[in-house]
């Protein structure tokens, strides 16, 4: 064994700078799988350990009044009750600048989990409570640095004056999208109702979190059957738990996929890479077996040589993934309570070391086991003129190695749908390519004296390399049309994602966007509007809150649907077609103009609903829908389906009305209007002044951090995309010139025998760019049909899927390929037939 090890350290040190490739690859490939899975165990160790504080309880009940003494004893009974009553409004500074803030009123009990921290921590009755003419509040600290408050700061809100007396340090159940909604601002029950903003067309969300020994689910039907009649809602923390899993897990198998995809392009790159050093070394081995060393040393050596090289490049690979991973955390940590631990990040540094170990010596074990077939009596009739292949037990530790792989893939990947899709995508590709191959060959010996050719001999050669016996074309199209496959199906997901993030910005967003205002100040909002200098167009639109009660004949709260009976007791925000004001688009059916789907309108009323909503409660066009609404039922036709477009105005109005439907419930109205961002400021302080009450919202702003934020997102996602690509372009690149050797020697041969060296330079350049035409051809159909359902089914991203940008990557690299390729092999070429003859290649 020592025997063993020092020769495999002795010849890796003497020739193994030529497996550069090999570690590069292995290298890069593990850092994309470390750098995914350990953010993605950051985040979802930070988000899903938390959920209880974030959501505020194991159980929140959310109703638009307080509830009945009745309910309150109910739930008392069964767990401790916080009551958090939630409002947006306008918090307006000394400067006359004015922002959206959600100002929040806690019970004595608050929080249920996790601490609130304050500066200074004096107890937050002392900080609310009223001194002199004055009520205290207390301002979350992005609110308080982007407007420049300090302690004893005095800002407006509704028709108070008060005083900032502390700065939030940490506080459990603050919203993830707290910025974008309103940052939370802390004020006493007593100051809230004397604000006058709790008014008939004010929003007040109150929220009674529960915390409980009752399994949550339990609580929640128990409740519900208490109180059948109520419209109350109730969250459970696993329900939150649930679907920031769900969303955790597949951002995560995406990133990981890509990552594996990388990673198992880097495995041809390893087993090109070994190939090629072994067959430098084919003489040598030649020799070592004429002189006895048996065939187990041998694969020992290089199985050795294989683990060392495997485990400095895994090694490097992982430290590199875990500085990646730290860097992206401490950029999320402004947004997720991020806390980076060894405990988080080891478990994906090991699997992804795990898996890098795995790929090189899966990926190696057929080179190693050609490279030993190689008979002693090559010594004698020529090294490049041997056939090697690898021997059947060789395959089997391959397979099996594969098959461990996959497994691994299955167990580990979050998303079970993704793994189970990658694994059969790949297994499927490499079937299709062999079928490809062997067509190939059938089609090159068809080919060989057909007239379709005539005398071009530079075109016989070059099909005649297709069939011919030892050619690469195996070796060749398996490792080229798979890693290009890939790597479109890479490219095009990415830049969809891509594509997706910049569409989420609009080009055309409102400048100022109105919530809350009343009926009775309709008219003098407009009238500013109106009077307004530089305003482009003003939108208004009614708002109304709605539940669906009935689809067709089914009641929904006695559905055996889950969702269905759950989304009874939601509410529904709904408009008129009113301009068009959330810039939606219609997916499936239609606007009620544009004729009738199914049956007869009810009553003359049409609706059209957001897909989400839609596809939530399995709608299908042409349902009759009964809503209710203020104590009223309203019934209507589904005869559209549409989506919303971006960020645009952000109302996300659920349904939408045929005009007239919604007059006698109608008393609060949302507006939108476009100018300058300069003029958006000056109409925000005149509507301040005569309606307190109404939000405000400049969108300049908003957009500005939405860029900030995708703009990072962008840069991630171009990050792994160069990284995928450097690992594509290096196998790639290996594959046009690895194995080559008999190439070389046949046409060092046809040389010899008085064929001219362009001639043969052309063929071999025809041979090159059929292999490039076939495999991208082949990379960028069977990519983009691997890429399209991935998007649209389980990413729902289904429109402008960048197909052209597949296309694109696939010629792109292929050319590359190509010309490197072709000039490593020209340069080859140049050599003199004798001394190339005398030297083996």
């Amino acid at each position: 064994m020592k025997f063993v090890l020092d020769f495999a350290w002795r010849d890796l040190r003497g020739s193994g700078h030529s497996l550069w490739l090999f570690c590069v690859c292995l290298a890069l490939g593990v850092t994309l799988v470390a750098a995914t899975g350990g953010l993605y165990q950051q985040v979802s160790h930070a988000l899903l350990t938390d959920t209880r504080a974030l959501m505020g309880g194991d159980l929140e009940v959310e109703a638009r009044a307080p509830l009945s003494d009745k309910a309150l004893l109910w739930m008392s009974e069964r767990g401790s009750v916080s009551l958090l009553s939630e409002l947006h409004t306008m918090l307006g500074t000394k400067a006359g600048r004015f922002t959206i803030v959600e100002l929040q009123s806690v019970d004595q009990h608050y929080p249920l989990y996790g601490e609130l921290e304050l500066e200074p921590d004096i107890g937050l009755a002392t900080i609310t409570a009223k001194r002199g003419d004055h009520w205290g509040i207390a301002v979350d600290p992005v609110l308080a640095q982007r407007f420049d408050l300090a302690l004893n700061d005095k800002v407006t809100i509704g028709s108070l004056e008060l005083v900032v007396r502390a700065v939030i340090r940490k506080q459990p159940d603050r919203a993830l999208n707290a910025d974008w909604r309103g940052a939370p601002v802390l004020i006493s029950e007593q100051a809230l109702q004397a604000s006058e903003l709790v008014r008939p067309a004010s929003r007040v969300d109150y929220e009674y979190r529960v915390r409980t020994d009752i399994v949550a689910n339990d609580w929640r039907d128990q409740f519900y059957r208490a109180f059948p009649q109520a419209d109350w809602e109730v969250r459970t923390f696993s329900d939150r738990s649930e679907r920031i899993g769900k969303r955790l897990a597949q951002a995560a198998s995406g990133l990981l996929i890509i990552g594996f995809s990388t990673l198992f392009i880097g495995g041809l790159g390893v087993f090109n890479s070994v190939q090629s050093y072994l067959q430098g070394k084919l003489s040598t081995l030649a020799t070592l077996r004429s002189l006895g060393l048996s065939d187990r040393r041998l694969a020992m050596v290089y199985l050795l040589q294989t683990g060392m090289l495997a485990g400095g490049a895994c090694l490097a690979g992982a430290l590199a993934g875990l500085g990646i991973a730290l860097m992206a955390a401490a950029l999320a940590s402004a947004q997720v309570p991020v806390t980076s631990t060894l405990d988080n990040l080891l478990p994906a540094l090991l699997l992804a070391i795990v898996f890098g170990l795995l790929t090189a010596f899966t990926f190696a074990m057929p080179a190693i086991g050609r490279a030993l077939s190689v008979n002693p009596a090559a010594l004698f009739r020529g090294i490049d003129a041997n056939d090697t292949n690898t021997p059947l037990g060789w395959w089997c530790l391959t397979i099996s190695g594969c098959v461990l792989i996959a497994i691994l893939i299955l167990l580990t990947l979050p998303d079970p749908l993704f793994a189970a899709g990658f694994v059969t995508v790949v297994s499927l590709l490499l079937v299709l390519l062999d079928a490809i191959v062997r067509g190939l060959r059938r089609l090159g010996r068809a080919l060989d004296d057909h007239p379709i050719l005539g005398q071009r001999f530079a075109l016989r050669l070059a099909v005649a390399n297709l069939h011919r016996p030892g050619s690469p074309l195996r070796l060749s199209l398996l490792s080229l049309g798979t890693a290009l496959t890939l790597l479109v199906v890479c490219a095009i997901v990415l830049g969809a994602l891509v594509q997706a993030i910049d569409n989420t910005i609009p080009k055309e967003a409102p400048s100022l966007v109105l919530y809350d205002i009343s009926s009775n100040q309709r008219d003098a909002v407009v009238d500013i509007a109106q009077q307004t200098p530089g305003l482009v167009r003003f939108d208004l639109a009614p708002l109304v809150l709605a539940r669906i009660t009935r689809v067709n004949n089914e009641v929904l709260r006695d559905s055996a649907q889950d969702n269905r009976r759950y989304e009874a007791r939601d509410e529904q925000k709904v408009t008129y077609r009113a301009s068009n004001i959330d810039s939606v688009t219609m997916v499936r059916g239609g606007w009620w103009d544009a004729g009738k789907v199914t049956g007869e309108s009810l009553d003359g009323v049409s609706v059209v609903m957001e897909d989400r909503e839609a596809d939530q409660l399995g709608l299908q066009v042409g349902d009759h829908l009964t809503f209710a609404v203020q104590g009223q039922t309203l019934q209507a036709q589904l005869t559209g389906i549409y989506k919303q477009k971006g960020l645009q105005t952000r109302f996300w109005f659920e349904a939408i009305f045929s005009d007239g439907a919604l007059d006698p419930f109608i008393y609060r109205y949302v507006g939108a209007g476009y100018m300058d961002d300069r003029v958006a400021i000056e109409m925000q302080s005149r509507i301040a002044g005569i309606a307190p009450n109404v939000v405000s919202v400049r969108t300049a702003s908003i957009l500005a951090t939405a860029r900030e934020l995708l703009g990072k997102a962008s840069a991630g996602l171009a990050a792994i995309a160069l990284i995928s690509l450097s690992v594509s372009l290096l196998v790639l690149t290996g594959v046009m010139a690895t194995s080559r050797a008999r190439q070389i020697y046949d046409a060092t041969i046809l040389h010899s025998l008085g064929a001219r060296l362009s001639v043969i330079c052309r063929a071999l350049l025809l041979e090159y760019l059929l292999l490039a035409a076939i495999t991208s051809v082949f990379a960028t159909v069977l990519g983009s049909a691997i890429a399209a359902p991935l998007l649209i089914y389980r990413l729902k991203l289904d429109s402008d899927i960048p197909y052209l940008f597949g296309m694109f990557t696939a010629v792109g690299m292929s050319t590359l390929c190509l010309y490197f390729g072709a000039s490593y092999l020209l340069r080859r070429l140049r050599l003199k037939p004798a001394l190339l003859l005398r030297s083996g290649g």
